[in-house]
């Protein structure tokens, strides 16, 4: 054999055994190697808790718990001792929101249709998504990858659970460091975890978000009624929910508005909730300190678009880049207004994506400290294990982590995770940083060496310069040769391949490494076969670079990254503060006896209106004093009928009967469309549940606070309204084959839903009546459908009717006149004309379309005249919106009224401010100029019937919240917050981090919209 040949077999070996030559592997069968009888790690920095730390200290670890700590301890004899010279010891992670090792459910896709009834078969709950009885322990299996994942992460425990459902049963801990399920499911805690997410159930019950809310809150009062019964049916779902009451409590919530609802069920139960958050949670910091909340974070923060393009790059919402931008600072701003919060790996692929995104939220604030707490301490502390883990104590747990460098600011590589006393080694410890630049001395040849990287990861490079001659020309090139790094312990290979004038062939050097010195030295092998002894003499160490200037991109502009209220296009930089107005010099219509005041003065104070006229008056301190010369000023405009503003759903359509829910409950307070609103001068809108069933759900009286949460939206102490529905979008009769099988599918049909409703109603009340005077000795169960049902009978609550053709609207008034209650008020009403005289006789009012028709068959006989026809009868008639768009221009709408049947113009402008205030029974708040009512005012540029008419000031309770003639300025700024904000993603863009954006259609909610997402449908009436 040829010794070139020879050579070449060497060097393939040695390439093979250095690239399979691993360390400690976590055993893939389960089974561990025998232990001793105790260790001892000496020489490490150990981290015994945030801002506690030992230097060169020593811990003993015997069986499976820390038995000493500190520098100065007694070594058990045949202790094992490993040596952590300049290694980082920090307490094993605990991952509160996984479902490793859980079976992935799906839904049955074999089912068409809705399904009315729960399928599933024991003595458990009635509705599939409420399945309390789920027990983790009794699904986990081990799941090696996801598990290897986490350990590599830095957890040691994991608290896994079922993702499904709205109650999803109990977690159950597990420790990472086995494969057994037995041996790795611990018995130190459980919990039980919720949601608003339906899940897999094929049940058409919950269809909406506040279908979900209202469900767990009916299990919740199921389960308190099944705890005081003595004799009843046995049930496990219940039995479990509240032997569960007493465990750990996880909410699992997909936005800042779910976290808010979840607490108001809190607050509802006297419930502690722990909160799995979305990672927008620093939109909500006050609240969240009111609250005194645990919050889980995720870390998987949004990657930048690509923004390269920029017709693609306007198109993207303004809200998405300032998330983008302020989701790093979450933890940090959480830290800083000391909010209780724990951080989960969820949505990590990967290790290295977990560490990154770890260090990308300490480059934006938040301290080693609090990022440690919040991994270990923390948690800990929620599942009340504190005794055993989330810190390094004597007597704890021998659950730890072993890194070569700080993790947090330095990258350090994870070398050892100790779980329960295992031993699980990821990767040994290489003394040796040998990255930098070299000067080889090889058979005195001198070539430049440049190494990178970090074991086992290394990469080397010589640069040199041959000459080459063409046509008779010599030119200098550069030529560049990649060196193969292999590095074990003090033991250096580099293999390259060299084709010059002097070598031509492979290279082989085999040497050993003084770090110290910066010094290689040993054999090697050339192309020609000659062994040869070389040297390598380390002249420059590498720089590090800064991962700020890589993850950040332009510090300047870190200042500006701050959230809005909203934080999207025209949100506050901090929100607006009621003021002391002087209005002057306006043509005021007050709605009132006065009617329209020429030159008038209308005073603000504390939120109330103090003065309308044209006498003397006191002035306010501080007043802010606007003349309103030319200008018109009115009340604020009242929707009567509107689906702006709502979250996941306006439809609760799983039932017939829906009374339960509760648009109060799901309040989007950042939708745009209330900007728009307060543009187009409304200032209060009645938000309504759909027209998907006879009784719907409850309404939500709001005031268009922009800026503010949808608690703060809502009006205090504001009368009780609920949604009735009429015709061809209740009875379902339409929607194809797979939809009729829900009760009703005529219009008759809909009258016995009424009449069956009410009866169970009164019977209800009767027992909670009859229990109350002691004649009954059973607490009747509370059923929240049948309380609003209740609430109605006894005038507690007021109906909004969904309706159109005249048949129905008599029978429903019949239905309630032999109920012995009243119908409010009839919405659309389009053949209010043929029934007038008989809505007037019966009490109700009618909230209409200016001229709207022949949209659908069932407003064949609409006309425009309904309005003042309804009106010459004496009926109390407003105009609404329905419509999203249509919202923007009611004032114009109510102008409508003049040209159709002759109204005059103050009659036709109470359509939209004081009728429907007095539909909503709040006319001594709002719908007029006068003293003591609230400060909700607009002031138009013309008369606010006209088409010229435009909104200059729009006042709520004092508080301006639109003003004209700052839009050009707000645009400007949203404009020059954008650019900011796109110039930090092009520069991430340049680091690798980028997605394509992808336009979201998002359409309005109207009255037979299904599911949670808004739609785009028209003729939706």
């Amino acid at each position: 054999m040829k010794i070139r040949t020879l050579f070449k077999v060497i060097q393939l070996m040695t390439l093979v055994f250095a690239s399979h030559f691993t360390f400690g592997q976590v055993p893939q069968n389960g089974l561990q190697e025998s232990k001793p009888q105790a260790y001892v790690l000496t020489n490490a920095t150990i981290v015994l808790s945030p801002g506690e730390i030992i230097e060169n200290g020593k811990m003993v670890i015997q069986n499976d718990k820390i038995v000493s700590i500190g520098k100065l301890i007694k070594i058990p004899k045949n202790a094992v001792e490993i040596d952590c010279d300049d290694q980082f010891i920090y307490p094993a992670f605990i991952e509160l929101n996984s479902d490793l090792g859980m079976t992935e459910l799906k839904s049955n896709s074999s089912s068409r249709g809705p399904q009315l009834e729960s399928s599933k078969k024991g003595a458990f709950y009635w509705n599939e998504s409420i399945h309390p009885e789920i027990d983790a322990a009794t699904i986990y299996t081990d799941d090696a990858k996801n598990r290897l994942n986490l350990l590599k992460s830095g957890f040691g425990y994991v608290l896994t659970h079922q993702n499904d459902g709205i109650s999803r049963g109990t977690g159950v801990l597990v420790a990472l460091n086995s494969s057994n399920e037995n041996e790795a499911m611990t018995d130190w805690c459980s919990s039980s975890f919720f949601s608003f997410q339906k899940g897999v159930s094929k049940q058409s019950y919950p269809s909406s978000q506040m279908g979900s809310i209202a469900l767990l809150r009916q299990a919740l009062y199921d389960g308190k009624w099944y705890a005081d019964q003595k004799n009843v049916d046995r049930n496990l779902s219940l039995e479990a929910l509240n032997k569960q009451t007493l465990l750990p409590q996880f909410f699992v919530v997909n936005d800042k508005w779910e976290l808010l609802r979840a607490q108001k069920i809190a607050n509802e139960f006297k419930f502690k909730y722990n909160f799995l958050g979305a990672g927008d949670e620093y939109a909500i910091v006050d609240e969240l300190n009111d609250m005194k909340a645990n919050v889980v974070i995720p870390i998987n923060f949004p990657e930048a678009y690509d923004v390269g393009n920029p017709y693609v790059a306007r198109q993207i919402p303004l809200s998405d880049l300032k998330h983008w931008e302020l989701a790093p600072k979450n933890p940090a701003i959480l830290a800083e207004n000391e909010i209780n919060f724990s951080i989960t790996s969820k949505g990590n692929k990967t290790a290295s994506d977990f560490w990154k995104h770890i260090r990308v939220a300490i480059q934006n604030g938040l301290s080693e400290e609090d990022a440690l707490k919040a991994l270990t301490i923390n948690p800990a502390n929620i599942l009340g294990i504190s005794n055993y883990a989330g810190s390094i104590a004597e007597g704890k747990k021998a659950s730890f982590l072993i890194f070569d460098k700080n993790p947090f600011t330095d990258e350090g590589q994870l070398m050892e995770s100790w779980v329960l006393g295992e031993r699980i080694v990821h990767s040994k410890k290489q003394k040796n940083d040998i990255a930098g630049t070299y000067n080889l001395l090889i058979d005195q040849r001198k070539l430049p060496l440049s190494i990178s990287g970090t074991w086992p990861q290394l990469k080397g490079q010589i640069i040199t310069k041959v000459v080459k001659i063409e046509d008779d020309i010599a030119k200098e090139d550069t030529v560049k040769t990649q060196v193969k790094v292999l590095l074990s312990e003090n033991d250096i290979t580099l293999n390259f391949e060299m084709s010059d004038n002097i070598w031509d062939g492979a290279i082989t050097l085999r040497g050993k490494v003084n770090s110290k010195l910066g010094v290689f030295e040993g054999d090697g092998l050339l192309p020609t076969g000659k062994w040869i002894k070389w040297t390598g003499v380390k002249t420059e160490s590498p720089k590090k670079k800064s991962v700020d200037s890589i993850e950040e991109g332009p510090t300047q502009s870190d200042s500006l990254a701050k959230s809005w209220f909203p934080n999207m296009a025209y949100g506050f930089d901090s929100i607006p503060e009621a003021e002391n107005l002087v209005i002057t010099n306006a043509t005021v219509w007050t709605n009132e006896e006065a009617g329209i005041i020429d030159n008038a003065t209308v005073v603000v104070e504390n939120g109330k209106i103090v003065f309308c006229g044209t006498g003397r008056y006191k002035e306010p301190k501080n007043a802010r004093v606007i003349d309103a010369k030319g200008m018109h000023l009115t009340t604020g405009i009242i929707d009567e009928h509107s689906h702006i503003a709502i979250s996941k759903g306006v439809n609760e359509g799983g039932q017939a009967i829906s009374a339960e829910v509760s648009i109060g409950d799901v309040v989007h307070s950042d939708d745009i469309n209330i900007y728009r609103q307060l543009a187009g001068g409304v200032t209060t809108s009645q938000l309504l549940h759909g027209s998907a069933n006879p009784i719907g759900g409850q309404s939500a009286i709001i005031k268009l606070k922009w800026g503010s949460t949808p608690e703060e939206m809502l009006i205090d102490n504001a009368p009780k309204f609920i949604k009735f529905a009429l015709g061809e979008n209740v009875k379902q009769s339409n929607w194809g084959p797979y939809n009729n099988v829900r009760f009703p599918q005529t219009r008759m049909g809909v009258e016995q839903v009424y009449y069956d409703g009410f009866e169970r109603a009164r019977n209800y009340l009767e027992a909670k009546k009859r229990y109350s005077s002691g004649e009954l000795k059973e607490k009747p169960r509370v059923d929240l459908e049948l309380e609003v049902l209740g609430e109605i009978l006894e005038g507690e609550r007021n109906i909004t009717c969904h309706s159109y053709v005249q048949s129905e609207i008599n029978m429903l008034m019949h239905v309630a006149d032999s109920l012995g209650f009243k119908i409010n008020t009839f919405t659309h009403i389009l053949e209010g004309y043929k029934v007038a005289d008989k809505m007037a006789e019966h009490g109700a009012g009618g909230s209409t379309f200016s001229d709207w028709w022949a949209y659908k068959y069932e407003v064949n006989d609409a006309i425009p005249y309904n309005a003042k026809m309804m009106h010459d009868q004496g009926i109390v008639v407003a105009i609404n919106s329905d419509d999203a768009e249509m919202g923007r221009r009611l004032n114009q709408e109510a102008a409508k009224a003049v040209k159709y049947g002759g109204m005059s113009e103050e009659e036709a402008w109470k359509m939209v401010t004081l009728n429907p205030a007095k539909l909503l029974h709040l006319d001594d708040r709002l719908g007029s100029v006068k003293e003591g009512k609230d400060a909700d005012l607009v002031l138009w540029s013309d008369n606010p019937l006209s088409v010229f008419a435009k909104v200059n000031y729009t006042i709520i309770d004092g508080t301006v919240l639109f003003e004209r003639g700052l839009q050009p300025e707000l645009e400007a700024r949203n404009q020059a917050e954008r650019a900011r904000i796109i110039s930090k993603m092009l520069y991430a863009n340049a680091n690798g981090s980028k997605k394509p954006f992808v336009k979201q259609k998002k359409g309005h909610f109207h009255c037979n919209t299904m599911g949670e997402e808004a739609t785009n449908e028209e003729n939706h009436h």
